[in-house]
This record gives structure tokens, C-alpha cells and sequence, in this order.
């Protein structure tokens, strides 16, 4: 990056491109992995999540034939691919807003305001209790991610039967 000038955006796409999904166990070979999109984040929160080991390595989503395996930081949440109900690009606004959030069953999982994939789930799901959501099980109705390549990610999510 320092030597060729490129955004970190466009050097982060070319280096996960093929990154498999390590650590998400019970992955087949037909898996996709879909990194979330950083890029918006502070250098001083990237670096402390890196150090953490939660990291952009770590983040993204993992499609399988089965689930869709949703990873940021302490966050995990599997989703049922009979569940998904729609996939589509997002318009959401959320500048000044990165992280993960929830409100009424809408959840944002963001560290960029561009790339905003939308998934709308029935029936809902809970993801496990875990410190990114204070510990409390929470209800999902819809999820908006932050993606490197959300369109690929949206074509991925309707090869395997889900609408739009």
C-alpha cells in the first residue's frame, strides 16, 4: 500500500479476495467467504480490535449451502439460509455510526458506510449471548452489513435460493 499508493480499501480486496474462512467451523468446501468492509473505522479502534484478535482477518460472513456464519469481533451470529428471506444492496445511511447495533430486531454490523448489504430473516433469529450484545438474547429480524464486495456477496446469497 505505502509503496504503490493504492487505498487501503483496494489493498484489502486484492489480499482477501481468496481468504478462506478459518475458524468457522463446520464449513464445506463450497463455502464463500465475504469479508466486512473496514475502511471507515478509526486507525487507532482498527488497530486495538487487530491486537485483540478481532480484527478485519476476522470479520465477514461465510455462505454455506446450510447458514450464513455472520463473524465481527465478539459478535457471532448463524443465520438459516430457509431464513433468509431477502437479499439485497442497502440505502441505509449510517454515517457516524460503526460497529454493531440493534434496535427492534434490526441489527447494523458496519465498519465502513459503504458496501451495505441488507438481509431480511423470517423466521427471526437469536444470536448466542456474547459480550457485542451485552450478554442479552436479542431478536433478528433484518441485518445490514458492511461488505468489500457486496454485490458478489448478493449473488452469492441468490444462487442458493433466497429472493430479492
Amino acid at each position: 500500500m505505502a509503496e504503490t499508493g493504492e487505498p487501503y480499501a483496494t489493498a484489502r480486496r486484492e489480499v482477501i479476495k481468496d481468504h478462506p474462512a478459518a475458524g468457522a467451523g463446520g464449513s464445506s468446501s463450497s463455502a464463500r467467504w465475504f469479508a466486512i468492509d473496514y475502511s471507515d473505522m478509526g486507525r487507532v479502534t482498527l488497530w486495538l480490535e487487530t491486537l485483540l484478535g478481532r480484527g478485519p482477518e476476522h470479520g465477514g460472513v461465510e455462505v454455506d449451502s446450510d447458514v450464513l456464519r455472520v463473524r465481527w469481533g465478539g459478535f457471532h451470529l448463524d443465520i438459516p439460509r430457509g431464513s433468509v428471506r431477502s437479499v439485497a444492496r442497502s440505502e441505509r445511511q449510517t454515517r457516524g455510526t460503526i460497529g454493531v447495533h440493534t434496535r427492534r430486531g434490526s441489527w447494523l454490523v458496519n465498519g465502513s458506510h459503504d458496501g451495505l448489504v441488507e438481509l431480511v430473516i423470517d423466521p427471526p433469529c437469536y444470536p448466542p449471548r456474547q459480550p457485542d450484545t451485552l450478554f442479552r438474547k436479542e431478536v433478528v429480524r433484518s441485518l445490514i452489513i458492511s461488505l468489500v464486495d457486496p454485490d458478489g456477496f448478493v449473488a452469492a446469497v441468490q444462487r442458493n435460493g433466497s429472493h430479492s
